[in-house]
């Protein structure tokens, strides 16, 4: 039996749900785990913080003993200040008043506890900082961008004109594009950008990095931009990456089927517009960007701290204040949000959907869940942090259950019955009456206009001039973000120690070439690593930096095109996949498709038949059995031009975006009350 799922559905057999990561975690420790001093004290001050939430009421003590908390834990700070706005009241608003007010008066505050205590402020309307406060803490904390950040949000939302001259200065200081954007934008709110002098956003605003994002966000400030309400809005989050940067950081295949899906949706005569969302940190690219008509992309200049493990957590409430505020200052009032993630910024996103009394529609996928066992069934010995990170988007997605108003699973009932063994909230049929299973899907090979794949550029020709061996080969191809997850360092070790490499060469296509992360750069440190410890592959393998989804369906259609005795292969190497857009474009294609057994794969992808689901847990898995498919001698070539005939068949009859599209369009509106038009 499975640890994890059997103690999940112990908890959601009885109705202390609420508490499930507190009584995890002394589940966790009943077993034997050892946790240091500083562990336990934070699982105490969890266990302190659930029992106020069933209590349901804050009592002068009980304030005292969460503000103490304050500053000691990412997660407990978030789950105190949870606390303190869900149990909030006018009749506990002047308690709450007098004592931060205390706390700031003797100073007993550092900078952990200080960003809390600004954002309660903000939150409960609270404006206790005076003029001198905020400039002598700007100068104090100068160096921390989260304070500067919050300090900026709180100039704005009670109006400090006696922070002009703060701001000015703040402005020449060598700060993050976001914070001087931000504090641009406060300085606005005081006095227009007519009256701010040219020559300091010039200087201290614009630069040769940012000057087409600065342009085009100032232009927007100064435009009396409006989006016409003729139908029903959507809003979707976006939080990992860009449109434009596929394949970069953590940006994967979520980018490629956002785009493509707020084309179509946007498309339909019911819908007004749909506005896609992503928060930028220093962008080259223009604030706004137009998908189509009514397809509108929003880079959201907002700091975030790229070194934290969870970069979320701390600037929930921020992310949800400066999305609120775009949304004002452009007259867009969504009708629908919809969010994908098990995070704190989808959070946000969700609490902003409730204000806003708009439809709240969210991704339910199993993630961390399924990394919460090993393969034998028992819960994995975690390091703590890692385990409190993961238990918080545990309980986020148990959250998003109950206060949305529809789910959307990723794939097929098969998924759907997969679904409902990690959340066993399945078995209320309040809440399985919310869930409608839609698969994901692209702009199909067949669907694919004529002139512009005959004008798309061949990204083989720059290659083809120094690998001309590398293509007399067939090609295992794998594209995405590289990520230990993704599998990209265990294909390569699958492929150069099988037979693989005797029939096949290896192209890999991923990852920020210029400014790789950490993990990006540790992948490609390994690729270089093992090139140079095995010579004999030189030519026969192929890394290349990420590419726009255009160019990588125009070089699938040229490497499909040469014929050889064995077929071209994609193979996905993640460990799982949720769905997998880069499979489903391989398959459309035309390329014989492996995919992971672990994740939404097997709903499409059915062994044998449209490709081939393997174990994808390590290199010696990966070979064994891509081997045993590719060599079975009761496979010949014909039965391989079948089963990859049927992928394409079941690309273009099921999973087109076309199709895709009118599932979801349908979805939104029945939460409207509306009905979709038949086409």
């Amino acid at each position: 039996m499975n640890e994890f799922i059997e103690f999940r559905n112990q908890v959601y057999g009885h109705e202390s749900n609420d508490s499930y990561p507190l009584q995890f975690l002394e589940e966790y420790i009943s077993k034997g785990t050892a946790i240091t001093s500083d562990e336990q004290r934070v699982i105490e001050h969890i266990r302190t913080i659930k029992q106020l939430e069933l209590n349901k009421k804050l009592g002068d003590q009980e304030i005292d003993g969460l503000l103490a908390f304050l500053g000691n834990h990412p997660t407990t700070d978030r789950f105190i200040v949870d606390a303190i706005l869900t149990l909030f009241t006018d009749e506990i608003k002047p308690m709450i008043e007098r004592k931060i007010k205390d706390l700031l008066v003797t100073g007993q505050v550092d900078s952990q506890k200080l960003y809390h205590i600004v954002d309660l402020c903000i939150e409960c309307e609270l404006d206790l900082l005076s003029d001198d406060d905020i400039g002598s803490m700007l100068q104090q904390y100068e160096q921390d961008f989260e304070i500067v950040s919050i300090l900026l949000d709180y100039v704005e939302r009670f109006n400090k004109q006696g922070s002009t001259d703060a701001l000015t200065q703040l402005l020449a200081l060598d700060y993050p594009d976001s914070i001087k954007i931000q504090g641009m934008n406060a300085l606005m709110s005081l006095s227009s950008l007519g009256k701010i002098d040219p020559s300091v956003v010039d200087e201290h605003i614009r630069n040769d990095r940012n000057q087409v994002f600065v342009d085009s966000y100032l232009d927007f400030l100064e435009s009396d931009v409006t989006f016409d309400k003729q139908g029903t809005s959507i809003l979707q989050s976006m939080f990992y990456g860009d449109f434009e940067d596929s394949g970069k950081g953590n940006n994967g295949g979520l980018a490629v089927l956002l785009k493509s899906l707020g084309e179509e949706v946007s498309k339909d005569d019911q819908i007004a517009h749909v506005f896609t969302i992503t928060i930028t940190q220093a962008s080259t690219k223009p604030f706004i960007s137009f998908h189509g008509d009514k397809h509108v992309f929003i880079r959201l200049p907002i700091y975030l701290d790229q070194s934290r493990s969870d970069k979320f957590i701390k600037r929930e409430l921020f992310i949800k204040r400066q999305i609120a505020h775009f949304l004002k200052r452009s007259n867009i009032e969504p009708d629908v949000f919809h969010i994908r993630f098990l995070d704190n910024a989808s959070k946000a996103v969700a609490h902003l959907a409730k204000e806003l009394t708009s439809q709240l529609v969210f991704t339910l996928t199993p993630d961390p869940h399924r990394n919460m066992f090993d393969g034998a069934g028992h819960i994995k010995a975690l390091e703590f942090n890692d385990l409190i990170e993961k238990l918080n988007k545990i309980k986020i997605g148990d959250e998003l259950i109950h206060t949305s108003d529809g789910i959307v699973g990723i794939g097929n009932a098969d998924v759907q019955t997969e679904l409902a063994v990690y959340f066993p909230q399945f078995q209320d049929e309040a809440v399985s009456r919310k869930i409608k299973m839609i698969g994901e899907g692209i702009h199909t090979a067949q669907a694919m206009d004529a002139e512009d794949i005959a004008n798309s550029p061949n990204p083989l020709v720059e290659w083809s001039e120094t690998n001309q061996v590398f293509f007399e080969k067939p090609v295992i191809l794998n594209v995405g973000r590289l990520a230990v997850l993704k599998g990209q360092m265990e294909l390569l070790k699958a492929w150069a120690n099988s037979k693989l490499s005797d029939t096949h060469n290896l192209l890999i296509i991923g990852g920020d070439l210029e400014n790789p992360s950490p993990e990006e750069k540790m992948v490609m440190d390994f690729f270089e690593d093992f090139m140079q410890e095995h010579p004999e592959f030189k030519d026969r393998f192929i890394h290349k930096g990420a590419m726009s989804n255009g160019d990588i369906r125009s070089l699938e259609r040229t490497i499909i095109k040469k014929d050889f005795d064995y077929p071209h292969i994609y193979l996905c190497s993640s460990v799982k996949e949720e769905f997998g857009i880069a499979i489903l474009e391989a398959m459309s294609i035309g390329f014989l498709t492996l995919g992971p057994i672990k994740g939404g794969v097997k709903s499409y992808m059915k062994n044998g038949e449209n490709g081939f689901l393997i174990d994808t847990s390590n290199w010696e898995t990966i070979a064994k059995e891509t081997e045993s498919h590719l060599y079975d001698s009761s496979i010949d070539q014909a039965a391989i031009r079948e089963i990859q005939a049927a992928g394409q068949r079941t690309v273009d009859e099921h999973f087109s975006i076309q199709n895709i599209s009118k599932e979801f369009v349908s979805f939104y509106l029945s939460l409207e009350g509306e009905t979709a038009n038949e086409v």
